[in-house]
Formats: structure tokens, C-alpha cells, sequence
């Protein structure tokens, strides 16, 4: 199955929405997508650092935050200028 191409910061939005959707995550306030040390394009060498208020459900946040990477690893592919 091919990757649809999308740009870090349309892939960091689309996170942040996902993550969100999901019960007890009301708090993230942003998602970064960092990149690994050997990137490169066709590659799935990233993950998502979530940033959430202070209170949040931290079991919930890291639930949503590993099954949307893992989502979107399978969906898109991130387009590097």
C-alpha cells in the first residue's frame, strides 16, 4: 500500500486531531514530529512529542500518542523541503 505525501507541519495537525479524538486527552496542547538521526524520505524514522497541560490522564496521552503514530506511520509519508 503506498504512502499518501504530506508536509511535517499537515502531519503534526492531523496528530494533534487524532489525539485528541480520543476520550481523556482534552489537555494536549501540541504535537512535534521529530525526526531520527537517519531519515530519509520512504522511511518511517520519526515520532510524536506531546505536549499537555499539567493534570492530563498521562496513561491516556501516551495510549492515543503510540496508536496514532502508528496510524499515520502506515498512512503518510513526510515530504522534506
Amino acid at each position: 500500500m503506498s504512502r499518501s505525501p504530506v508536509s511535517k507541519d499537515e502531519l503534526e495537525r492531523i496528530a494533534l486531531q487524532e489525539i485528541r479524538s480520543f476520550p481523556g486527552t482534552e489537555k494536549v496542547v501540541s504535537i512535534e514530529v521529530e525526526f531520527g538521526p537517519d531519515h530519509r524520505p520512504g522511511t518511517s524514522e520519526w515520532k510524536l512529542h506531546v505536549v499537555a497541560q499539567e493534570g492530563c490522564d498521562l496513561a491516556r496521552i501516551q495510549y492515543a500518542a503510540k496508536t496514532t503514530s502508528d496510524r499515520l506511520k502506515r498512512r503518510y509519508e513526510i515530504l522534506l523541503n
